[in-house]
């Protein structure tokens, strides 16, 4: 930052983000100098070498071989006397052999009558001002790149931006002038080429000539890249006027450019409803353009139906809302002054340095924490918190030490008061609790520490919780039928279905359910004492049975389970299935979470919708409650629908039902999760033992009083960094200001940093590491928060907090509501990582977004806990249902526990 004006127009560029282009085109460019124009070169220096020993016009008449002796001898009387020239021909006539060998395409007889016998080398003359002109052009380009490299190296994000002033008037002049030289020397070579390639084909070899491409190729692709960013970049207005020289390098009027039309620039005139109706505007768009981009396959058909009908406000309106302010104060600033001019590379910058400062905060107070209890020393002492036999595993044996946000004013507080305040004993396996809720601070470099129970195998309520847990993620995991089916299984995924339904169909014929005594020759669940259709049980299923077969292949499920199944999906539309687990006395209910662009909509209604009408209507407390306002209308759907099927009354109420003894399980994932909740306090009158099984639920789900009330009935499962059950639009704010200030206090230029994390590992397990090295690598990088040196980016960035201050007590009190992740969470922590070379090559090959070889340890959480947005490879494949599946199941595994079944 600043970002870099070219042509008077602002661009998505910094100066300080040219190292690595100008390095990637300055070895272009000495490829082609070095590599390519001198092979060319040598050849084409041979033919034409040709023409002056092996032509001659009045030798024509002569043979091929007779024509070379007489230029060799230099007479043309073949009848002379050769003893005077014998000792001549003898010298060169290992050199002819030789170069016959070495060129034969030149020395064949197709090659001389192409060229009139070598007389004709206007094609190699022509093509050699070429290549002298090329040689110029790419030492020049050589020279610029390494200008605009050192240009660029200059200063920091922030500081000395002045030393990069020269950037604008280099890249300028290479877009134009050097941009044009290229193409002159592009076209003369591509018409030379056309013009004579049927001639002198045979002239030169096949290397020869796939070279020559090559290097026309290259030649293209620089000319295609500089004249097509030119003219995106001439197509946005120009700013009215630039301060040139100014430490600044911001346009000093309020023309709309490239960047404003994408940020705020309507906010100069202070009106945001226009810049609501424009991010409205945006997102619309988008999912149009991504439904019919992926065919539907991942649904759309209702976005686009809908797009005439004035649905936008209906469902885009929340989050063009909150992306409105999100970047109020982004561009110029309603009173003609620069607003916050960041750059995508910035952010990035940000979002890298940021990874580094939690891991320091979780690093530095764990072990701050573990002196204060007497098992560690100084700073510079080594405490390893991943080795299993030290003092730091006795701790933890009985409790774990975690980390949140905290306020400085309390950086004092002692680990024996933490623990005081809120505390409770729960049993001797258990550890102490701290229930008071987090206070968060958005330019703290601490992290308040606190005590969190670790789930233990001689713990019967915590075995019982992994054990239910890693049952039933095999149901949320097989709503997601197909499509993730075949995301696990890409290349066995159709033959292992065929294997499946080969079984079935010999099987089909004499299932006989366990303990019922019934046989069910059509292999469906027989609800009203006679098989069901399968046109009513399977509902929305294509004609391969796709969707049946894959859900049955996830849950390890027999047909003859299954007791309804929608897998219709729409606005507020969610698929669910209904089936019968024997082994535990259960009705389960699973419900997908996200995965069409409708689900996505859906997501974005983050306005709070009341509950208190809710709750009265079905018995609990809901005064005063709130929940996600997308959830809450995908709830309202799925109960009509099983009041409209009355699947379960028949299932567990009927007079004759054959499972009234047992237990309604309702689970989800995702979106599913928050849907099962809601359900669940809806059901709960109906069916008193009902329980709920959330695996990734929202965070922006509940308010406190619910959140925490229905922990007697909901039980969460959450996957380390997963980041949607830590998505609130505090947490955004939180994590947009805090990378902001760290931009401000970087002080190093990115290439500098880029280096520094490089080498030392880009995809490396930062949080694992060595605190000391994190700390000392943290201080090279950034400014200390209490010391950062003035710049015009600081001033723009008060500026900023300022608005955005005003701009959020603008939006009264429902922006102010706070939503957690319900129930009682079991929190996966990610505590170790297997060392193995596959493990190390996988995490390379994925830059560290594959968790192989990680080792998770479950953690009782509070609902509070999950007030940051963790930087993280795999912030977002932690989320997928898979992913979290597998690790349930091996975690229980440790726990002793057989959570997979025999597939059928």
């Amino acid at each position: 930052m600043p970002a870099l004006y070219l042509f008077n127009r602002r661009t998505l560029l910094a100066g300080d983000d040219l190292q690595l282009p100008s390095l990637a085109w300055g070895c272009l460019s000495a490829v082609q100098l070095f590599l390519l124009l001198p092979y060319l070169l040598y050849f084409t220096i041979e033919l034409l070498l040709l023409r002056g020993s092996l032509s001659d016009p009045e030798n024509n008449y002569l043979t091929w071989e007779q024509q070379r002796f007489a230029d060799l001898s230099g007479f043309h009387d073949v009848s002379v006397d050769k003893r005077y020239h014998e000792r001549n021909v003898l010298d060169v006539d290992d050199y002819i052999t030789s170069m016959e060998q070495r060129f034969p395409n030149m020395h064949s007889a197709e090659c001389a009558q192409a060229t009139a016998g070598f007389s004709d080398m206007t094609y190699p003359f022509l093509i050699l001002l070429y290549f002298f002109g090329m040689s110029g052009f790419c030492a020049v380009s050589l020279w610029y790149e390494q200008k605009i490299f050192q240009l660029s190296s200059l200063g920091t994000p922030t500081l000395n931006i002045d030393l990069r002033a020269p950037l604008r008037k280099f890249i300028e002049s290479k877009m134009t002038l050097l941009a044009g030289v290229n193409l002159f020397l592009l076209v003369y070579a591509s018409a030379c080429t056309i013009r004579f390639i049927a001639d002198f084909v045979r002239c030169f070899s096949t290397m020869w000539w796939i070279t020559w491409f090559v290097l026309l190729g290259t030649q293209g692709l620089q000319c295609l890249f500089a004249f097509t960013t030119l003219i995106s970049i001439l197509r946005v207005k120009p700013s009215a006027s630039r301060v040139e020289g100014s430490s600044t390098d911001f346009p000093s009027a309020v023309e709309p450019d490239f960047y404003h039309q994408h940020t705020d620039h309507l906010h100069t005139h202070n009106n945001a409803e226009i810049a609501e109706e424009i991010w409205r505007g945006r997102c619309e768009g988008c999912c149009r353009v991504l439904a019919v981009s992926t065919c539907f396959l991942f649904g759309g058909q209702s976005i686009v139906s809908q797009a005439s009908e004035g649905s936008g406000e209906k469902f885009y309106g929340d989050i063009s809302r909150a992306l409105a302010d999100y970047f109020a104060g982004f561009g110029d600033m309603p009173t003609g002054e620069p607003g916050l001019d960041v750059v995508p590379s910035d952010v990035a910058l940000g979002f890298v340095v940021l990874r580094h400062i939690q891991a320091q905060r979780k690093l530095l107070a764990r072990r701050d924490a573990l002196q204060q209890m007497g098992y560690g020393s100084q700073r510079g002492s080594s405490i390893d918190l991943t080795e299993p036999n030290n003092a730091t595993t006795q701790v933890m044996n009985r409790r774990t030490l975690l980390f949140r946000w905290r306020n400085k004013s309390s950086s004092t507080q002692s680990i024996a008061d933490v623990e005081a305040e809120g505390s409770s004993i729960r049993n001797e396996t258990n550890s102490i609790s701290v229930t008071d809720h987090p206070i968060i601070s958005r330019t703290d470099e601490e992290y308040q520490s606190f005590s969190r129970v670790v789930l233990s195998p001689l713990n019967s309520e915590d075995v019982a919780a992994i054990d239910e847990g890693a049952h039933f993620a095999r149901h949320q995991l097989a709503i997601y039928t197909w499509m993730l089916y075949f995301y696990m299984f890409p290349v066995t995924g159709t033959l292992r279905l065929i294997g499946r339904v080969l079984r079935e169909k010999m099987q089909c014929g004499n299932s006989t359910i366990e303990g019922s005594g019934r046989n069910y020759g059509r292999c469906s669940l027989d609800i009203d004492g006679e098989n069901a259709p399968t046109n009513e049980t399977i509902v929305g299923d294509n004609f391969l049975h796709t969707h049946e077969a894959t859900m049955l292949a996830h849950a390890r499920l027999d047909k003859s389970d299954i007791a309804y199944a929608s897998f219709e999906a729409g606005f507020y539309e969610t698929p669910y299935f209904i089936v019968v687990d024997r082994e535990w006395k259960s009705v389960v209910l699973s419900i997908r979470g996200s995965l069409t662009l409708e689900d996505c909509v859906v997501d974005v209604l983050l306005d709070p919708s009341p509950l208190d009408n809710l709750g009265e209507q079905y018995g609990f407390s809901g005064n005063g409650q709130y929940c996600h306002g997308g959830v809450l209308e995908c709830t309202q759907w799925l109960y009509a629908d099983l009041t409209r099927h009355k699947i379960l009354d028949k299932l567990l109420l009927g007079e004759n039902s054959e499972y009234s003894d047992y237990t309604l399980r309702i689970v989800g994932h995702s979106l599913g999760a928050g849907i099962g909740v809601i359900l669940s306090l809806m059901l709960r009158n109906t069916f008193p033992n009902l329980r709920c099984i959330c695996y990734s639920p929202p965070g922006g789900l509940l308010t406190w009083e619910l959140a925490t009330s229905c922990s007697d009935f909901v039980n969460s499962f959450v996957l380390d960094s997963d980041i949607v059950p830590r998505l609130s639009l505090n947490n955004m704010e939180s994590l947009r200001d805090e990378v902001l200030n760290l931009i401000a206090r970087v002080k190093l230029s990115k290439y500098d940093i880029a280096k520094s994390i490089f080498w030392h590992g880009l995809c490396g397990e930062v949080e694992l590491g060595d605190l000391d090295f994190l700390i000392q690598q943290n201080d090279d990088m950034l400014y200390p928060s209490d010391n950062v040196p003035d710049s015009a980016f600081l001033r723009q960035l008060r500026r900023f907090e300022s608005m955005q201050q005003n701009r959020r007590s603008t939006r009264g009190v429902a922006r102010e509501i706070k939503l957690y992740p319900p129930g009682k969470i079991v929190h996966l922590v990610k505590t170790g990582q297997n060392k193995h070379c596959v493990h190390s090559l996988t995490a390379c090959l994925t830059c560290g977004a594959s968790n192989a070889g990680s080792e998770y340890t479950p953690i009782r959480k509070e609902n509070d806990d999950f007030n940051e947005v963790e930087i993280s490879p795999t912030l977002w494949t932690d989320h997928f249902p898979n992913r979290v599946c597998i690790e349930i199941e091996r975690v229980a595994a440790r726990f002793g526990i057989n959570a997979t079944r025999v597939t059928s």
